[in-house]
C-alpha cells in the first residue's frame, strides 16, 4: 500500500520565522541543544485543529496553565467543526496536529495516509462516562430500538463514528438498523428538528445529550450507544502525520507532556476544569453542572482502539482490520 505523507516540516518553518533575529533559537529547533537562557526564544509554533467540545478539557487546561509554553511550544488554535474539516487541513499542511475520532483515522489509514495518534484523548467508560446518547422527543411514543424501524434518525455525518454507534445500538437492542432512514444534521440543529417533528430521533455527543434532555427537557435518552459496544473504548484523540512526527520529535514529546499535565489537572479537579471548558466552548457554566465528560487517562491503549475498529469493519466503514498499533505513534506508546 502506498503511504501518503502529509504535514509541515516545523523545523524549516521556525527557522524562516526567526532567521536574522534569533538564529541561535532557530538552530535549536532544528535539533541543536539549548542553553537555559535561550529556551524562551525557541518556542516552536504549532497549528492545532480542535473542536469546541468538552472532550478537549486537558488541551484547554494545558493552554490556560501554560503547560505548552513550559514545554517550549506556542500553540495556534484553529477551532473547526470536526474531523471532516480537520483531516484535510492537516493533510494540506495547514495544521501540524489535529483532533479526530478513531473511525476517521482508520479510514484515512486504509486510504494510505500516515496519520498517527500521538497522545491519549477521550475515553468512553460504560456507566460513568457515556457521552453518546440516542434521543427521541420527551413526548415521543418511541420507547425501544424496535420502535425506530421505519423512522428517520439524524447523525452529524453518515458512515462515521456517531452513525455506526447508532446502527450498532439498534441492532443489539432488538431493532433492525437497515429499516431506519438516516440523515445528516449538525448537532445544534438536532433538537429543533426533533421538536418540529422533522426527524424522529437523533444520536449526538455531549453537550448535545445533557442540554436537550436535562437542561431543556425536550428529549429523553433511549440508550448510550458506546457503552453498548464495550466497557471502555477510545472515541477520539490528537493525531499528526508520521512524516511530520519523525522530523519534529521534540515538539511531539513536548505536546504529549503538556497534554498529560492537562489530564492530571482535569482529574485533580473536574469541577474546576468545567469552568475552563465553558470559557473555551462558549457553553453556559450552568449547562456544565450535569454535563457528562469522557474519561481522561495518560496512557493510550491498543485495547481501547479495538472495539470501534471491530464495529467499523462489521458495518463496512472500513474494508479490512489491522493491528491498532499501526495508527499509534511510537512516541505515544513510550
Amino acid at each position: 500500500m502506498e503511504t501518503i505523507t502529509v504535514g509541515i516540516d516545523q523545523a524549516r518553518l521556525t527557522r524562516r520565522e526567526f532567521l536574522g533575529t534569533v538564529t541561535k533559537a532557530a538552530t535549536a529547533v532544528a535539533g541543536a541543544s539549548l542553553l537555559p537562557w535561550d529556551r524562551a526564544l525557541a518556542q516552536v509554533k504549532l497549528n492545532v485543529g480542535t473542536m469546541k467540545i468538552g472532550d478537549l478539557s486537558p488541551f484547554f487546561l494545558a493552554l490556560d496553565r501554560a503547560f505548552f509554553k513550559e514545554a517550549g511550544l506556542e500553540i495556534n488554535v484553529a477551532a473547526m467543526v470536526g474531523g471532516a474539516a480537520i483531516g484535510p487541513a492537516l493533510a494540506s499542511g495547514a495544521l501540524n496536529i489535529g483532533w479526530s475520532n478513531v473511525v476517521s483515522i482508520y479510514q484515512a489509514h486504509l486510504q494510505g495516509f500516515d496519520h498517527r495518534f500521538i497522545a491519549n484523548g477521550a475515553v468512553n467508560r460504560r456507566g460513568t462516562n457515556d457521552v453518546f446518547g440516542f434521543q427521541v422527543a420527551a413526548t415521543s411514543p418511541i420507547k425501544s430500538a424496535k420502535d425506530l424501524e421505519g423512522k428517520t434518525v439524524a447523525s452529524n455525518t453518515l458512515r462515521n463514528i456517531i452513525h455506526v454507534s447508532g446502527l450498532h445500538w439498534i441492532d443489539t437492542n432488538g431493532g433492525d438498523s437497515s429499516k431506519v432512514k438516516w440523515i445528516e444534521l449538525p448537532f445544534p440543529q438536532m433538537e429543533p428538528a426533533l421538536v418540529n417533528k422533522q426527524i424522529d430521533a437523533f444520536v449526538a455527543v455531549e453537550p448535545f445529550v445533557t442540554v436537550p434532555s436535562k437542561v431543556n427537557k425536550k428529549t429523553k435518552v433511549l440508550g448510550y450507544p458506546l457503552g453498548g459496544i464495550a466497557p471502555r473504548l477510545l472515541i477520539a484523540s490528537y493525531f499528526a502525520s508520521d512524516a511530520w512526527i519523525q522530523k519534529n520529535v521534540e515538539a511531539v514529546k513536548g505536546f504529549i507532556t503538556a497534554i498529560n499535565r492537562g489530564i492530571d489537572a482535569h482529574n485533580a479537579n473536574p469541577e474546576e476544569a468545567k469552568a475552563t471548558i465553558a470559557k473555551h466552548t462558549g457553553l453556559k457554566p450552568e449547562f456544565l453542572k450535569e454535563l457528562v465528560l469522557p474519561a481522561f487517562e495518560r496512557k493510550i491503549l491498543e485495547s481501547d482502539l479495538q472495539p470501534m475498529l471491530d464495529v467499523a469493519f462489521q458495518y463496512k466503514l472500513i474494508d479490512r482490520k489491522f493491528p491498532p498499533r499501526e495508527v499509534i505513534s511510537s512516541h505515544a506508546l513510550a
